[in-house]
């Protein structure tokens, strides 16, 4: 499991990363923390593929509210713990869905017991895995990863956190296999993942960083499907 965890406190992060080895051999995982000493870099260099970002709250520059918000325009899945001097601020923690919050100085027992929670959360839908066949060879790819796919002929683009994969395929196979895991067209061209729109403008919906067209007929099933995924209906 990838952990971020950014603080501006080397003694902190020290300690943090100190308790992430001791939780990882107790519970005989493989945990790998990368720390951040300010917010801009750690957003500089998020690729969605952490699962947990552990973020101090009062940080100098970009506080760690501001950043979390950020982290939550790219990435709508990864887990999100606070670490805080003070109790109030963890408020925030809604607005940005963080699983808790963790209040400094950090004991190892309340560490852990926020960690297993978060565990909850990060497994509480079994990441699947698609195995994309593509010019290059095999490449494995987490389905909450994709964006969205995009028909081109005979060929299918994953366009992904890591990049865009091309495969040989049928759109209709894949709209069935991923119909599951929140995925719908937004026309004939396109099939995205709902849990990455951003916004819905007149008939485009912006998908990560990209706008995508919405057809006319498509509209109002598309509309209806991300109203009840915001929702939290099937």
């Amino acid at each position: 499991m990838r952990v971020a965890i950014v603080d501006d406190e080397p003694e902190m992060t020290g300690q943090i990363q100190k308790y992430l080895d001791i939780f990882a051999k107790e519970h005989h995982m493989e945990i790998s923390g990368e720390v951040f000493h300010d917010a801009p870099s750690f957003l500089q260099q998020y690729d969605g593929s952490y699962e947990l970002v552990l973020m101090d709250v009062e940080m100098p520059g970009m506080d760690g509210i501001e950043a979390a918000r950020q982290v939550r325009q790219k990435d709508t899945r990864v887990s999100i713990m606070f670490i805080t001097n003070m109790a109030q601020y963890a408020i925030h923690g809604y607005e940005v869905e963080a699983v808790d919050y963790v209040i400094k100085p950090i004991g190892y027992q309340d560490f852990a017991m926020k960690m297993k929670k978060a565990l909850r959360y990060i497994y509480r839908d079994a990441d699947r895995q698609l195995m994309l066949e593509t010019a290059e060879g095999k490449v494995p790819v987490k389905i909450s990863h994709i964006y969205y796919v995009e028909v081109i002929r005979h060929y299918l683009n994953f366009h992904t956190y890591t990049g865009v994969y091309q495969i040989r395929g049928v759109m209709k196979e894949q709209e069935e296999m991923l119909r599951d895991y929140h995925f719908i067209r937004c026309s004939q061209s396109y099939l995205v993942n709902l849990a990455h729109v951003r916004a819905i403008r007149g008939n485009e919906v912006q998908v990560g960083e990209d706008l995508l067209p919405i057809s006319r007929n498509k509209k109002t099933e598309f509309v209806e499907a991300f109203t009840r995924y915001v929702g939290g209906m099937k």
